[in-house]
Formats: structure tokens, sequence, C-alpha cells
């Protein structure tokens, strides 16, 4: 049995440094539920309503709304984007639906789904459209797009966007 005698300042110091550790911890994990507030399919699915929205009112999600569209969208990405659109280069499609019209029917139904997510990345599936045609709309088929999300600042943003060939289920390039 061990009998101890005196005072031990080590003893007196534990409690004190295990607040100390604690302390520190606090704001790293403060940062990582912030970071996991928002999911990063969450945040594909609200991107494409607002994005759609804003084409279905004619207007240029990065031109005429730039300040949310930067709440989505990665700072280098936004620079590509932005040095395209000065450069007079007009795509021949839209980069974040990857497809040369946009179909009204969309908006109605944006669904997003995480792939894979690891420290600071995440794949996400996205499906524009139901697939199904309504009488007198403008349906066709839906679209499908994988977003690689980096986590910014403690949100998830679009990194890249890729359109999804139905026929070989695989990413097509994007072009920027």
């Amino acid at each position: 049995m061990l009998i101890l005698k005196g005072k031990f300042p080590i003893f007196n110091l534990l409690p004190l440094l295990l607040a100390l550790l604690l302390a520190l911890a606090a704001p790293a994990r403060a940062l990582e539920a912030k970071a996991g507030a928002r999911a990063p399919d969450t945040v594909a699915t609200e991107f494409y309503g607002w994005y759609l929205e804003t084409l279905s009112a004619d207007q240029d999600p990065l031109s005429d709304r730039y300040d949310t569209f930067t709440r989505y969208v990665a700072k280098e990405l936004a620079a590509r984007l932005v040095e395209r659109l000065q450069g007079g280069k007009l795509p021949q499609r839209d980069y974040f639906t990857q497809s040369a019209s946009y179909r009204p029917a969309w908006q109605r139904s944006v669904r997003a789904a995480v792939m894979r997510q690891r420290a600071g990345a995440a794949d996400v599936l996205v499906t524009l459209g139901d697939g199904i045609e309504a009488r007198g709309e403008e349906g066709g088929p839906r679209q499908v797009l994988v977003l690689s999300m980096v986590l910014e600042n403690g949100v998830w943003k679009i990194r890249q966007v890729a359109a999804v060939d139905a026929a070989g289920s695989s990413p097509e390039q994007p072009v920027i």
C-alpha cells in the first residue's frame, strides 16, 4: 500500500492541466460541430434550389447574385468562372447543370446524396428533375451530376461539377 506523505505539486497541477487541454480542444470541437451542422448534401440541395430559382427569374447567378453565389462555391472555382466571363468566353453549356438548356421542371425536384466524405472533402450525387414529363410542361430527362465539395472556413462549398453519363455511369469532365 502506498502512503502519501506531504504535498506533491504534480497532483495539484493535474486538474489544471486537464482543464487547460479541454479548453484548447473546445474551439476545434466547435469548428467540427459547425461544419457538421450542414452536411454537404444539404448544402448542394440548397444551392441547386437557389441556382435554378435564380435562372428561372432570368438572372445570372454569377454576376447578379455574386454574394449568394460565393456562399456555395469555392473561391478557386468562383475565380475561374469570373475569369472566363470577363474573358468573353461564352460556354456551350451551363457549368452547374452541365446542360445547354435549363428545364423548369428541375426546380421542383432536386435531390442530393453524399457518396463519399473524408476530412475536408466530399463527393455528392445530385439529381435534377424526376424524369417524368408532365402534360403540357417541359420535363424531360433528369440530369445527374457529381459534385466535388470542399470544406472552406467551416462551410461545404462546390469545387467541381461533372455530369454523369447515363449510359456509362461515369462522370464527364467539366469544361470551364
